[in-house]
């Protein structure tokens, strides 16, 4: 592709992703995905400047709305490519010159002023959350949890993360860090997960055999983590009540040896069915996924075997997904005070259905992606008040048998429980608390 051919389907995409946020309809990534897929004549090099532009203009989205609203004018999908080319760009005219059906209009005249006013910005004059991309809404859970270094924090989350691997040790014990090697992508252990391998640079996993057999998974680290901190073991009764695609379940089902029974739930069935494939080229052959309703009642009905009757129970909630910005920038504006309000209450109520599912001394895992109080603390802390049977552990004592190493500071208000931090930890922002019925 030209040049500026690159410029007019870069517009295009992010029309659609801004289309996608105001409608709160498909993620970035799943945009991204289909909108190549329907133009296979775009070459490897292409899709990646297209995509990082994108994200590029992603992680900086609170500024260029800030640009339009100073120079008066729309915030388009085309005027926030201007505006990203002015800043990182010494000549964007050339890209709206070339003539041809797949290149981008010509500038109008009123676009070539908004060129040379958005030349002269003083983008320092911006507002502090402007320039850290922070939507207002999530500003006070910031500073909750992170007091008067809110700021740093907030830039942490802005940085692109790295590409985390798990060692899938039902298939390979050893580290295949050859395939790629070959193809110029180093692999680093991860700093905390003994299972994980991290590369700083995109992967074109679909070409490498070592995942394509099932040898490796894509999960963050604090995803591993969280996973290790079940502490299932060998013939255990395990439920993921909160399955999605199943990154979780398949860890998990691997510390499990193969033997026992874990359950994977989920509302989903499309999210159901890419954890039915990961199940298959993962060799794992103790997980039962079972599609689970979204009403009270009829959950009722398919959990009824179940009550009281399992080892572990593990629930990653429907959150915020404060702690996974750095992958999926656009999340943050996926969201409001009052959905996250919202949301508590749906945590509250998965928390304690997961609760009805666990056998006396058995535990129950409580987990989100989220680093707002709002999503962590103050669940744990409703569902503890009302329940005199449970009480909680140590992550750094569970850390001790699971993973077998020095636990991390946590940035949780609950000293017991484990709050991953991006800033500090260099993984997505996970909570982890664990209780046990008495």
């Amino acid at each position: 592709m030209q040049p500026a051919a690159r410029i007019a389907s870069l517009i295009e995409l992010l029309a659609e992703v801004e289309a996608s946020i105001a409608e709160q309809n498909a993620p970035a990534d799943i945009i991204v995905g289909n909108f190549f897929r329907a133009r296979r004549y775009a070459g490897s090099k292409d899709r990646r400047y297209i995509s990082g532009k994108l994200y590029e203009i992603v992680r900086q989205r609170e500024l260029l709305l800030w640009c339009a609203e100073q120079l008066k004018t729309e915030a388009t999908a085309r005027f926030m490519v201007l505006a990203n080319l002015v800043q990182s760009e010494e000549d964007i005219a050339a890209y709206f010159k070339a003539e041809g059906p797949y290149m981008p209009e010509a500038l109008s005249v009123s676009e070539e002023a908004q060129v040379g006013a958005l030349g002269a910005l003083d983008i320092a004059a911006a507002p502090e959350r402007v320039r850290l991309n922070v939507p207002v809404w999530a500003i006070e859970g910031l500073r909750q949890r992170y007091g008067d270094n809110w700021q740093k924090a907030a830039l942490a989350l802005n940085q692109q993360a790295p590409v985390d691997l798990r060692l899938n040790i039902l298939k390979s014990k050893s580290e295949p860090r050859e395939s790629f090697h070959d193809r110029g992508v180093p692999l680093e252990n991860t700093p905390l997960s003994p299972l994980g391998l991290r590369s700083q640079k995109n992967i074109a996993l679909g070409s490498i055999d070592d995942y394509k057999r099932g040898f490796l998974e894509v999960q963050d680290e604090a995803a591993q983590l969280a996973s290790l901190l079940v502490d299932a073991g060998p013939g255990m009764q395990v439920i993921d009540l909160c399955a999605g695609a199943g990154g979780k379940s398949l860890t998990v089902a691997a510390q499990m040896e193969n033997k026992g029974q874990l359950y994977a739930f989920d509302t989903s069935a499309r999210r159901l069915d890419a954890c039915k494939k990961r199940v298959q080229r993962s060799a794992i052959r103790n997980i039962q996924v079972a599609k689970l309703p979204a009403e009270a009642a009829d959950r009722a009905a398919v959990l009824a075997h179940l009550l009281g009757e399992c080892d572990r129970v593990f629930v990653d909630v429907p959150c915020s997904g404060t702690g996974t910005w750095r992958r999926s920038p656009d999340q943050r504006w996926r969201q409001s005070a009052e959905e996250v309000r919202a949301l508590g209450e749906v945590q509250t109520a998965l928390l304690e259905e997961g609760a009805s599912l666990v056998k006396a001394g058995g535990r129950l895992i409580y987990m989100t992606c989220s680093i707002l109080h709002a999503e962590n603390e103050a669940v744990v802390g409703r569902f503890l008040k009302n329940a005199g049977d449970w009480h909680l552990l140590d992550y750094r004592d569970v850390w001790a048998e699971a993973v077998g190493t020095d636990a991390p500071t946590s940035f949780s208000d609950i000293p017991q429980a484990l709050q991953l931090s991006p800033e500090h930890h260099q993984t997505d922002g996970f909570f982890v608390t664990i209780l046990q019925k008495a």
